[in-house]
């Protein structure tokens, strides 16, 4: 969502939310305008009345995305991380590997692909010299 006031530097305000577990499927086949209402109502009591009128509002249903089938990242069962969880930052080779369940801070989030990013860049970077 991009907000009419922007902040004092002149960038929008944004925000972003996720439905997730039974309230996602309680929304999910609600109309679009439920799920807004809901979300905007949700977001309204968070952040102030703001939030309530947004200059731009987007959604994206992931169970509808042809490549992940259902979610925004991956939830590892007991133990997968802590006895595989090497083999997703090991380099193989020239490959380094990289993206939001590469990261042991914020796995499956924006800020450990950013993280994880950020970690495999410096390293090729300083393997090349």
């Amino acid at each position: 969502m991009v907000f009419d006031n922007s902040p004092p530097d002149g960038s929008p305000g944004v925000l972003l939310a996720f439905l997730e577990g039974d309230e996602a499927r309680r929304l999910g086949r609600e109309d679009e305008r439920v799920r807004r209402s809901a979300v905007l109502g949700s977001l309204t009591r968070y952040f102030g009345a703001r939030a309530a009128s947004p200059a731009g509002y987007l959604e994206l249903d992931w169970q509808q995305e042809r490549w992940t089938g259902g979610c925004y990242g991956t939830l590892f069962g007991p133990n997968v991380w802590t006895r595989y969880g090497h083999a997703l930052s090991t380099p193989c080779g020239p490959i380094h590997w990289a993206g939001a369940e590469t990261s042991p801070a914020w796995c499956g989030y924006m800020d450990g692909a950013i993280r994880s990013g950020q970690k495999a860049a410096a390293t090729v970077l300083s393997e090349l010299g």
